[in-house]
């Protein structure tokens, strides 16, 4: 039998929707410039800098669900609780360990091996409950930070190819 836990948790929007949202804000002010001085031209471009910005403001709303299916991860990005995108798939055997942020040796490994890509399916903000799971595929290393509950990381404990390589502390 399966075991598997979901848990979703608020993300941050990327850094291409204030982008977006930028270059809207900037079409409307030129199209509005425009607009005095070739009076219809600028008309034109009024609404596609609308789109732009509500795009942008659709984009802002951003949550990870992590689905834990016996030791595997699958990280999903789902925004304005419409649009979901698997965004990885970490398998058991490419797991190296999972340990707390606020570890030292863990800040540590992420900030000395510059092979490794650090990305962050969080919200961002300060908290005890995140942790960084090591992943190596074949040379590729690829360190995740994650918001775990309680829960997901006795379900990883749990599992036995795992039991060894999750840190508490």
């Amino acid at each position: 039998m399966d075991k598997y836990k979901e848990r979703l948790v608020k993300g941050r929007p990327g850094k291409e929707v204030f982008g977006i949202m930028a270059a809207g804000v900037v079409l409307i002010a030129a199209a509005v410039a425009v607009m005095l001085l070739v009076h219809s031209l600028g008309f034109f471009l009024i609404p596609i800098g609308v789109v732009l910005i509500m795009q942008g403001v659709q984009h802002l709303h951003v949550e990870f669900e992590y689905l834990i299916v016996n030791g595997d991860i699958e990280i999903d990005r789902i925004v304005n609780k419409n649009s979901r995108k698997i965004l990885r798939e970490i398998t058991v055997e490419n797991i190296q360990r999972i340990a707390p942020l606020s570890n030292d040796r863990v800040k540590n490994d992420l900030e000395v091996n510059n092979r490794r890509k650090v990305i962050d399916y969080t919200e961002g903000a300060d908290s005890g409950m995140y942790y960084v799971v090591f992943e190596r595929a074949g040379e590729k290393e690829t360190a995740y930070i994650l918001d775990l509950d309680e829960e997901c990381l006795q379900l990883l404990e749990d599992t036995p190819a795992l039991k060894r390589k999750v840190e508490r502390k």
